[in-house]
C-alpha cells in the first residue's frame, strides 16, 4: 500500500491554493515592512508604533490564510464523510 501523501498535484490548480500563496507572500512581505519600521531601518515618526501596526496587520493576513486552510480541510473531510 502507498503511504497517502500530504499534498497532491491536483491541488496546485485549485483557486484556494493560490489565494493562499499570494497571501503567504504578501504576509511575508508585510511582516518584513514592519519589523523594518519598528526597529528604525525605515525612518517614520513614532517608528515603533507604526511598525507594531504594520506587524499586526501581517498578522491578520496570516490569520486569513489560516482560515482558509483550515475550512478548505473542514470542508473536505465533511465531503469525504458523506462519500462513505
Amino acid at each position: 500500500m502507498r503511504p497517502h501523501s500530504h499534498r497532491h498535484p491536483e491541488k496546485i490548480h485549485d483557486i484556494n491554493f493560490k489565494i493562499r500563496q499570494v497571501l503567504n507572500i504578501l504576509f511575508m512581505i508585510v511582516a518584513v515592512v514592519g519589523c523594518l519600521i519598528y526597529t528604525g531601518v525605515i525612518q517614520t515618526d513614532n517608528g515603533e508604533m507604526k511598525g507594531a501596526i504594520v506587524v499586526i496587520i501581517a498578522v491578520l493576513i496570516k490569520m486569513a490564510e489560516c482560515m482558509i486552510r483550515l475550512l478548505k480541510r473542514n470542508n473536505d473531510e465533511e465531503d469525504d464523510e458523506a462519500i462513505e
